[in-house]
């Protein structure tokens, strides 16, 4: 039965589109039927939570804050004296029953009704009120589509009939004051469709690219110093076509497809290549014109196992790992194949050799093969 407010229950719910929240109070503890139940409803198009509150009884509550004197005229509560429209059928009686007028603290008369909600980072949806109601109902927009905000539920009465027509009793009711810390969960991706689309063409774009990219220069190697140069060219032109991008989007799968991107970028910006070791045959004759070990072409080669494995340490990128364990292969078969036609013979040769044979070894400890 109304009367002085009690202490305030406070309850923290969670809502998203699809999922609403669903409570269940009781008005008075002597009867079940007496029991509402509230229902908390978001909408995330139309960026509103809608509060509801319903009951196998005929409801009804305050819209604005009402001082008992003002509406009551001889224990009935009068429509027209609220201070906001509600709507009623014309002639319509309202009476407080006597176990509510009871219940009520004195002075009677300044005692206030409640508003039966109360809010905070919400904004009311207009919309008619009525007098009489099977179930509460009521639209609030989101301030600044928040992920927080809170609803307090108030005075809620039940109004009996006892009979005759249009002729109704407030019967019982209370001050729930239940209040709702209420967390949204909102789909980050919600809006984002066109710049998901985006996302996923880059991505396939740039994944094309640079197939094409190692097709065209596949194993790593190139046959000369000039198809070496267009290697570079290729690779400079498809970087500046496909720049990195910044990968931080709330949306999963703008993400998720800015990462993968950016993998692929960085591909293709790793992706090295040398001039393919020529297939020299005949014997090492030195002195009589025979062609020794390119020492310079040995370092080369170790560094650029050296720096292949570096890379292969910081990858995260399944793909681009093989790709190096690719070329680092090619490369130790082109080498190996040079040093077994052409043993070292003199200590620059010889020192040569010692050094590639190191990071030839350092590959094959590191990348497991």
């Amino acid at each position: 039965v109304a009367g002085p407010a009690k202490a305030q229950t406070v309850k923290e719910i969670t809502v998203s589109s699809g999922e609403p929240y669903t409570d269940h109070i009781a008005l008075s503890e002597d009867s079940k039927d007496t029991d509402v139940m509230v229902k908390f409803v978001f909408d995330e198009e139309k960026n509103t939570l809608s509060v509801n509150v319903l009951s196998y009884r005929t409801l009804f509550v305050f819209q604005e804050p009402a001082r008992y004197k003002a509406v009551v005229r001889h224990n009935c509560l009068i429509p027209e004296r609220l201070p906001y429209l509600s709507e009623a059928v014309k002639g319509s009686r309202f009476t407080l029953s006597r176990q509510l007028v009871k219940a009520l603290p004195k002075p009677r008369k300044q005692y206030v009704f409640r508003r039966w909600v109360e809010y905070d980072g919400l904004q009311r949806v207009p919309t008619d009120y009525k007098m009489v109601n099977d179930y509460i109902s009521q639209d609030f927009e989101i301030i600044g589509k928040r992920s927080a905000v809170s609803v307090t539920l108030r005075d809620v009465y039940l109004l009996d009939l006892p009979g005759k027509p249009d002729s109704y009793v407030l019967s019982r009711g209370r001050d729930l004051n239940t209040k709702y810390q209420v967390r949204i969960l909102r789909n980050p991706c919600l809006g984002l469709d066109e710049e998901i689309v985006s996302a996923r063409k880059a991505y396939g774009e740039v994944k094309s690219a640079y197939e094409g990219f190692k097709g065209k220069f596949a194993g790593g190697t190139v046959s000369s110093q000039e198809m070496l140069k267009v290697f570079a060219e290729t690779q400079s032109v498809l970087l500046t076509q496909f720049p990195k991008r910044k990968n931080l989007s709330p949306c999963p799968d703008i993400q998720d497809a800015t990462e993968r991107y950016n993998q692929y970028v960085d591909s293709i910006a790793s992706y090295s290549c040398t001039v393919r070791v020529p297939d020299v045959t005949g014997d090492y004759t030195p002195g009589e014109g025979g062609k020794g070990l390119d020492t310079k072409l040995i370092y080369s080669q170790a560094r650029q196992l050296d720096k292949s494995v570096a890379r292969y340490l910081v990858s995260r990128d399944a793909l681009e790992k093989a790709d190096l364990v690719s070329q680092c292969k090619e490369i130790v078969k082109d080498m190996s194949s040079m040093i077994e036609r052409h043993a070292p013979k003199t200590a620059e040769e010889k020192n040569a050799v010692r050094v590639y044979r190191q990071a030839e070894a350092y590959f094959k400890k590191t990348c497991g093969q």
